[in-house]
C-alpha cells in the first residue's frame, strides 16, 4: 500500500472495515450442496428432491424485525444525517477538501451535503458545531462500469474515497479555527487509534471494549482484549440481500433484531444510551430502506436460451444452498458448515467478535434485541444481482463469477484494479491484470480453495449457468 493511500486511511478505515462487518453475508457465488475439506466428493448419498438441504446444512430460522420504519426517510437519513457523531470540524474539512465531481454527487443530498463526496455527511453535533463525519457508504457504495450504485460494497476491501473530501491532515488542521474543534479533531483521532488498536479486522470488538455495556460511557482503558487469530479480510455484502436472510454477516451469527446489528458501529462515536435510542428509531428507517433495494440489472445483453438451459442446471446443482428465482421464488437460509463448503475457514473458526465481545454484546444496549451466534461455517448467500457484487467468497478471493463456478479459472495472485472500464462481462467480474494492489491467495485468510461445486458440471453446464446468473 502507498503511503498517500495509507495516510487517506486515517480518516475512514473505522467505518469502513466495520461496515464491512456489521450488515450483510459476504461474498456471492453459484453454490450448492457439500464438500469433504480435503476437496473430495461428499459421501453422503443426495436427495431426491434437489431442493432438499444437504444433509449436515444447519438452518437459520427466521425472527422477528421491526418492519415498520419508512424508506424514504430510511434513505435520507443515510445520505444526509448524523448516525455517526464524531468527525472532523466543517472548518478544516472545507479547507482541505477537493472538489466535488459530479460522478461523486447522490440525489437526495440536502445543504452541505451536496457539496461533499457521498461517503461524508455534514452535520451538527450536540454542541452545535458542524462536522464532517463517515457515513455508510464509505464501504457499501461502488461503481460499476462508471454508475455509482448505493448498496454494493467496496471490492477494493478499502474505504471510497470519491472527490469531495478533505484527506490532507495537514491541511485540515491548518483550516481549525477554535480550540474546541482542536479538541473534536483529537477525540475523533483517540477513537480511530481504539478502533484500530486490535487490528483492522477488530473495530466492534476493539471500540466496544472501551465502553461500559450499560450506559455506553467511554473509558479510555479497555475491559477485554479484543483480538483473535482472524485473518485475510471480510468481503462486504450488498445491502439489497437484507430482506431475505434470517443471519447476517458472512457466518450468519447475527441474529434477532436486524437493526441493532445495522446500528451497533455506533459504538465508534455514542455518547450515551440517550443517543442510541435516537439512533435506534433512525435505523428503524434504514433497515426499511434497505430492504426496499431492488438489485441491479445485467447491463449487457443475455442469450435468454442459454441461460434457459442454465436454469434448470442451477435447479439441480445449486438451488439447495442458494434458492430459487423469479416466480417460484424461494431461499433456505442456510449455514454450511466449513467441512463442506471448504472454504478458506479462519472467520468461521476466528470471528472478528471474540468470546468477550460477544459477552459484551449480549449484555449491552444493543443486545436487548439482538445477540451474536458465531458458528463453524458460512451461509450461503441469495443470490440477486450477483453480476454486480465481484469479487466473490467472504473474503472477496475469486475476481469472477466463471471463477466460482470453475475452480480452474481461479488465479492464484490477481491485481485489485477496479476502475470504470475493468468489468468484464464475459466472466463477470473484474479483470485481473493491470497495477493495482496485488490480492495473493497463498496469505493466510485469503485462499480462494474450497467451493468446487461446479466441477460435476459439464463444460456446456458451467456456460449455460453463468448466463442464467446474469439474469438474477
Amino acid at each position: 500500500m502507498s503511503g498517500s493511500r495509507a495516510t487517506t486511511l486515517y480518516f475512514f478505515l473505522p467505518l469502513a472495515v466495520a461496515a464491512a462487518c456489521a450488515s450483510s453475508s459476504s461474498s456471492p457465488q453459484a453454490d450448492t450442496a457439500s464438500l469433504d475439506r480435503d476437496g473430495s466428493v461428499p459421501t453422503a448419498s443426495p436427495s431426491a428432491d434437489p431442493l432438499a438441504p444437504p444433509e449436515g446444512a444447519i438452518p437459520i430460522p427466521k425472527e422477528s424485525q421491526r418492519t415498520s420504519g419508512d424508506p424514504a426517510r430510511g434513505y435520507r437519513a443515510v445520505v444526509n444525517e448524523g448516525y455517526v457523531s464524531l468527525g472532523i470540524p466543517w472548518s478544516g474539512f472545507s479547507f482541505a477538501m477537493t472538489p466535488l465531481e459530479a460522478r461523486d454527487s447522490l440525489p437526495g443530498r440536502e445543504g452541505k451535503n451536496a457539496l461533499v463526496g457521498y461517503s461524508n455527511n455534514v452535520v451538527t453535533n450536540r454542541d452545535g458545531m458542524e462536522l464532517a463525519v463517515p457515513n455508510c457508504l464509505v464501504c457499501h457504495a461502488s461503481r460499476v462500469n462508471g454508475k455509482l450504485f448505493v448498496g454494493i460494497g467496496n471490492p477494493a476491501h478499502l474505504p471510497a474515497i470519491p472527490s469531495g473530501l478533505a484527506t490532507n491532515q495537514a491541511l485540515v488542521s491548518m483550516g481549525l479555527t477554535t480550540s474546541a474543534e482542536v479538541a473534536e479533531y483529537q477525540e475523533y483521532f483517540a477513537h480511530f487509534v481504539a478502533a484500530n488498536s486490535a487490528g483492522v479486522l477488530f473495530p466492534f470488538g476493539a471500540l466496544a471494549a472501551h465502553r461500559d455495556p450499560q450506559t455506553l460511557a467511554w473509558s479510555s482503558s479497555t475491559r477485554f482484549d479484543a483480538r483473535t487469530n482472524l485473518q485475510g479480510w471480510v468481503d462486504i455484502p450488498p445491502w439489497w440481500r437484507t430482506k431475505k436472510k434470517n443471519g447476517l454477516y458472512a457466518n450468519g451469527m447475527g441474529r434477532g433484531d436486524h437493526v441493532e446489528h445495522m446500528m451497533n458501529m455506533s459504538v465508534f462515536s455514542v455518547a450515551d444510551v440517550a443517543e442510541a435510542e435516537q439512533l435506534d428509531a433512525m435505523f428503524v428507517d434504514v433497515a426499511a430502506y434497505l430492504r426496499s433495494i431492488e438489485p441491479p440489472k445485467f447491463p449487457y445483453a443475455i442469450d435468454l436460451a442459454l441461460a434457459a438451459k442454465g436454469e434448470k442446471a442451477f435447479v439441480k446443482t445449486c438451488a439447495s444452498c442458494h434458492g430459487t428465482y423469479g416466480s417460484n421464488e424461494s431461499y433456505p437460509n442456510l449455514l454450511i458448515p466449513i467441512e463442506m463448503v471448504g472454504t478458506d475457514p479462519s472467520l468461521a473458526e476466528n470471528p472478528w467478535p471474540n468470546p468477550d465481545a460477544v459477552a459484551w454484546f449480549q449484555s449491552s444496549y444493543y443486545g436487548k434485541r439482538a445477540r451474536l451466534e458465531p458458528s463453524r461455517g458460512y451461509v450461503a448467500p441469495p443470490l440477486d444481482g450477483v453480476w454486480a457484487t465481484a469479487p466473490f467468497f467472504h473474503n472477496g478471493s475469486v475476481p469472477t463469477l466463471e471463477g466460482v463456478i470453475d475452480p480452474a479459472k481461479r488465479p492464484r495472485t490477481w491485481a485489485m484494479t477496479f476502475g470504470d472500464s475493468d468489468f468484464n462481462p464475459d466472466a463477470v467480474g473484474w479483470n485481473t491484470t493491470g497495477s493495482g494492489l496485488s490480492y495473493d491467495t497463498s496469505q493466510p485468510g485469503l485462499s480462494n480453495q474450497g467451493h468446487t461445486f461446479g466441477v460435476a458440471l459439464s463444460v456446456d453446464d458451467r456456460r449455460a449457468v453463468l448466463e442464467y446468473l446474469k439474469t438474477l
